[in-house]
């Protein structure tokens, strides 16, 4: 069964036009956002003006087409001007960004990316991007390698701790002819992130300000988030552990008390500090996470595990340090507790979310384990792939449900993938 869309319908979309090559494309975005109901208005960059012109999106919008700080569009009042901002149209910035229920930027740029990280306004669309309100989700688009650039990936990141959300790139031939990640996403997957956005953000809608509303859907809820690599002991100093550093379970955390559940966060090993604000349970070993668990889920309504819980742990562990032999030595494991299966037998109703981290045929194992331990859904993923690697603060999965439904979200920042699987959490929850 396919999923329902949230409706764009009456939502005013401020779209913002940089000067990548995919600005050609922006008449067709905003022709697919008007079909859905959608009232656009658009800012266009000096730079987007070399690949597109503003008589070509005129042609395909009822609202304004700016440029420049200090100007209006000569359409006056409608769906964009309405209430008490009258006053404000000759300050457009203010105007449109205080009015926008979503501020769209597609394509987005390097330039454009750095300049809202860091705070700059030098143009109308950077200082509206300053003076909003309203939800901020920027489709990037540029050549792979300064996709992959370490200030690009940090400027990313940044933006995503701030709850700006991204939609691609996608990977493919760029306009220079390389071939990797880089592509503006598909104009229909931009128009879907954009009703997933309002609707996290509250809905949009005809009201004056509807961007300032909070979407709180898991409010009254109590989630239990897991985040890090267990570590099984060998002897007091050596353990066995694996990679993890807790980045995705410290988004959802994060995500997750940002959407309004009350959250319990059990912590093995990680790499980075936890998510401030956030009820934090130390469990360092794979028995100690089952027991924080399985204690944290008697009034909870769900369990996202985001911990990479070691699947073996020292049939023996010393109490003192084994001492070294030249001739090395063998060392018996068993398996671990599934704290998932446990669980699910002991709570047979509760929401429960599993990841799965695969380095072959990924999707087969996943569901396997979807099945195996009674999920509701589970979120794959490969740290083989680039740009998903163990540390990263992006991420690649699909997602997969109960009913066999499979969705992959793409190259993302973790915070993004968090996001978009709470709210298909809050749903299930909500009925």
């Amino acid at each position: 069964m396919t999923e329902r869309r949230p409706s764009l319908a009456g939502a005013r979309i401020l779209l913002g036009i940089t000067g990548g090559v995919a600005a050609y494309k922006a008449p067709e975005l905003v022709r697919a956002l008007a079909k859905e109901g959608a009232h656009v208005s658009v800012i266009l960059t000096k730079t987007a003006r070399r690949f597109v012109t503003r008589d070509a999106l005129r042609a395909v919008t009822r609202g304004p087409v700016l440029t420049g700080l200090f100007e209006h569009d000569a359409l006056g009042p409608g769906p964009w001007f309405t209430g008490s901002n009258h006053s404000d149209l000759g300050m457009a910035h203010i105007g449109m960004a205080r009015e926008a229920d979503l501020v769209l930027v597609a394509p987005a740029t390097a330039n454009a990316i750095g300049k809202l990280a860091h705070g700059l306004a030098d143009d109308l669309l950077s200082t509206a991007l300053l003076a909003t309100r309203a939800p901020v989700l920027l489709a990037p688009a540029m050549n792979v390698a300064m996709w992959e650039h370490a200030a690009v990936q940090a400027n990313v990141a940044t933006l995503a701790a701030r709850s700006v959300t991204f939609i691609g790139p996608d990977s493919g031939e760029l306009a220079d002819g390389e071939v990797g990640m880089g592509r503006m996403a598909t104009i229909e997957a931009i128009v879907a992130a954009c009703a997933t956005a309002l609707a996290g953000a509250g809905g949009g809608g005809t009201g004056a300000g509807g961007g300032s509303n909070e979407g709180r859907p898991l409010a009254g809820r109590t989630v239990v988030v897991t985040a890090g690599g267990t570590e099984e002991p060998i002897d007091p100093v050596r353990v066995i552990t694996n990679r993890s550093s807790g980045k995705m379970g410290f988004a959802v955390a994060e995500e997750a008390m940002r959407l309004g559940a009350t959250v319990r966060l059990i912590s093995a090993r990680t790499s980075t500090a936890p998510p401030a604000g956030v009820e934090r349970i130390e469990a360092t070993s794979a028995s100690a996470m089952a027991t924080a668990v399985l204690t944290a889920m008697k009034d909870a309504d769900a369990l996202i595990m985001a911990a990479a819980v070691s699947d073996y742990t020292p049939a023996d562990p010393k109490s003192k340090k084994i001492a070294r032999e030249n001739g090395g030595m063998a060392l018996t494991l068993k398996s671990t507790e599934d704290i998932l299966a446990k669980v699910r037998a002991k709570f047979p109703k509760k929401h429960l979310v599993g990841f799965a981290l695969e380095t072959d045929d990924e999707l087969k194992r996943g569901a396997d384990k979807l099945k195996r331990k009674g999920l509701d859904m589970i979120a794959v993923n490969n740290p083989t792939r680039q740009g998903s690697e163990f540390g990263s603060d992006m991420n690649e999965v699909t997602l997969l449900d109960a009913t066999g439904k499979s969705e992959p979200l793409g190259l993302r920042p973790k915070r993004e993938i968090a996001h978009a699987i709470l709210l298909r959490v809050a749903k299930a929850l909500n009925g």
